[in-house]
């Protein structure tokens, strides 16, 4: 795991590279690499900070080149086929340097050319520098476990693994996007393509993309979607459940392969009892860590507990109270790449795992997109009949409903009237309002008029929309709102929290729901099978029932939620957030009316996301210098 950078220009690269590169020694504090070539009048520059997991020796440092091709590569995550690869490639003739994954990519790329990222198993993103066509190949992950952001402009082209990287660069400027606020204030976190700093993007996941030796985008190409769900009705009733057994299994033990010592996220839940369940089957003491609070409504430690003494792990179990809260909550927010409502449990556990030796941590994040574990799945669908019947409603009448709708509670419901929706997107636009902070009507209200009019769709920029593919469906409904969880709530959110909040702390999370070829096994199993019972998960209780035995303690879903709520309201936060949010210098540099969020504050039955969103926004653009 690692940080990477690199600049095309025609001035020096030098010195913004080495800025790039400090910006992100958290990353990759074991090892630290530049490399400035010189192509005519152009300058190609790449930057890695080294996290070392596989081949810790000098061979394995970063950027590399291929001797033989003359290319350059600067890589962050993990090939967890990379040693079948290269027993293929050296069939092929191919010698190594080597034990290094890094080595396997370079040399089959020069092998299969782009195609070689369909060979790819794991998370990673990279850019390799093709000596032959002069141009840099830049690939991410199927799901997005990896960030990769890019500028271009000007002649220049800059990547990096965290947008604060390209901003340290000091070539680009501390811009808030105006498209990507509305976005966040709509979702509690930015959407790709857009970043919150206007001109930096995010390469999608399951993308590449060829830039030219001027700095120009040649081509961008999806190597990857998620496949559809056609009915199949033997299928459908004859699921093999121990095939996904064993492709989970499978997807698990490759993804202990790690030359530190490595452990697992462990919360008690469904997810996290599964992934260290099969990891106990592999051998050896497993390492867990897991998170208790004092207020017990929102307390599993006690489930973990159990599943640690059951598969006999070595558990450390940290209890957080409000206080502990406060004491982290600036280093947790300075972990932050983007601005983001969720993330900050990573953190804490991240923090905690790294300070007890790991290195590597495993996690059951993926599960419920995939199961069905949220209640939107029981929700959404319902939300949609209503926007479908409701376009037989008079103009008039839908405007009248939208105006009563809440910021929570059933009557946010009807603020599905606030925008058109075309025919065939009723389900998203219902699962994007079930999970909104503030709706169109109320960004309305809530944004200076500079933000208006916002030009997103329910919350989702018309790129992403684009990216999802809205004339193409699942035959079943349910699979078609498991899509839409994956790749919003999972891709966009969940796991960039979890790598900007993990590699804070130099901590290495692997993800074994997101292991694709597992992923195109259950999505062979109709939606309204694997999702049924949302969100306490029936169909993954019995596949993994066998594996966590007789004994263990299901329970309907409770999920791994912090007491927000509560700790929001003690005095000390009380009166940060007031001084911060009604400040009115800041409420001009994030674009929201005083007056308005002043409203928000002294709403006492609002949930604590929608203030925590305004609040962190504040505190992000603040400790980077970004404004409008």
């Amino acid at each position: 795991m690692c940080g990477i950078a690199g600049i095309i220009s025609l001035d020096n690269p030098l010195p913004p590279l080495e800025r790039m590169v400090a910006a992100l020694h958290h990353r990759g504090p074991d090892d630290r690499g530049l490399q400035i070539l010189k192509v005519g009048e152009r300058n190609i520059a790449l930057g890695n900070t080294r996290l070392a997991i596989i081949d810790l020796s000098p061979a394995g440092h970063m950027p590399m080149t291929d001797p033989e091709t003359g290319n350059w590569i600067t890589y962050n995550g993990e090939i967890y086929n990379f040693l079948d690869l290269r027993w293929e490639l050296e069939r092929l003739g191919h010698t190594f340097r080597s034990r290094s994954d890094t080595e396997v990519i370079l040399k089959a790329y020069s092998q299969w050319d782009v195609d070689c990222v369909k060979r790819l198993r794991g998370m990673f993103a990279f850019a390799l520098w093709d000596a032959k066509k002069r141009e840099l190949f830049l690939a991410r992950d199927r799901l997005g476990e990896k960030p990769l952001y890019y500028f271009q402009g000007n002649g220049l082209f800059l990547f990096a693994s965290e947008v604060r990287a390209l901003l340290a660069s000091e070539l680009i400027e501390r811009r808030l996007d105006p498209t990507t606020l509305s976005v966040y204030f709509y979702n509690g976190f930015t959407i790709a393509p857009h970043t919150i700093i206007y001109g930096i993007c995010s390469l999608l996941p399951g993308y590449w993309m060829r830039v030219s030796l001027d700095g120009q985008i040649r081509e961008t190409c999806a190597y990857w979607e998620v496949p559809l769900f056609r009915q199949d009705g033997a299928r459908a009733v004859n699921v093999d459940m121990e095939e996904l057994r064993q492709e989970l299994a499978r997807a698990t033990s490759m993804r202990m392969i790690s030359d530190v010592p490595l452990g697992a996220f462990l919360s008690g839940g469904l997810d996290s009892s599964l992934v260290v369940a099969l990891m106990s089957r592999v051998g050896g003491s497993v390492r867990t860590f897991s998170i208790g609070f004092p207020e017990k409504k929102y307390d599993e430690s006690i489930y973990a507990e159990w599943v640690a003494r059951r598969f006999q792990t070595q558990h450390t179990s940290i209890l957080l109270g409000a206080e502990d809260f406060e004491k982290w909550l600036e280093a947790g927010l300075d972990a932050m790449d983007q601005p983001t409502y969720d993330g900050l449990n990573t953190y804490f556990v991240a923090r905690a795992a790294h300070e007890s030796g790991l290195t590597v941590a495993l996690s059951g994040l993926g599960g419920d997109e995939l199961f069905g574990g949220y209640l939107s799945f029981h929700l959404v669908p319902k939300i949609a009949r209503l926007a479908f019947f409701g376009k037989h409603f008079s103009p008039a009448l839908r405007k009248r409903l939208a105006g009563s709708g809440q910021l929570h509670g059933p009557l946010k419901a009807l603020h599905i009237f606030d925008q058109e929706i075309p025919k065939g997107l009723e389900l998203l636009a219902a699962y994007q309002l079930s999970q909104s902070l503030f709706p169109q009507k109320e960004l309305d209200s809530l944004l200076e008029e500079r933000l208006l009019p916002i030009s997103s769709w329910f919350g989702l920029p018309v790129e992403f929309l684009d990216f999802l593919g809205p004339s193409v469906k699942d035959d079943d409904e349910l699979s078609q709102l498991s899509r839409y969880v994956l790749r919003l709530f999972l891709g966009e959110r969940t796991l960039r929290d979890s790598d900007s909040m993990s590699m804070a702390s130099s901590l290495e999370v692997r993800t074994v729901f997101t292991d694709h070829i597992f992923l195109e096994k259950v999505w062979k199993i109709p939606g309204k099978i694997r999702c049924q019972g949302a969100p306490h998960k029936p169909f993954e209780a019995r596949l993994a029932q066998p594996i966590l035995g007789n004994n263990y303690p299901y329970r309907r879903k409770q999920g791994f939620v912090f007491p927000f709520q509560l700790w929001l309201q003690t005095k000390t936060m009380r009166e940060s957030i007031r001084e911060i949010l009604l400040d009115a210098a800041t409420c001009r540099r994030i674009g929201l009316r005083c007056r308005q969020v002043e409203r928000i504050i002294k709403d006492a039955a609002l949930p604590w996301s929608r203030i925590w969103a305004l609040y962190v926004l504040a505190k992000w653009s603040a400790k980077n210098q970004a404004s409008l």
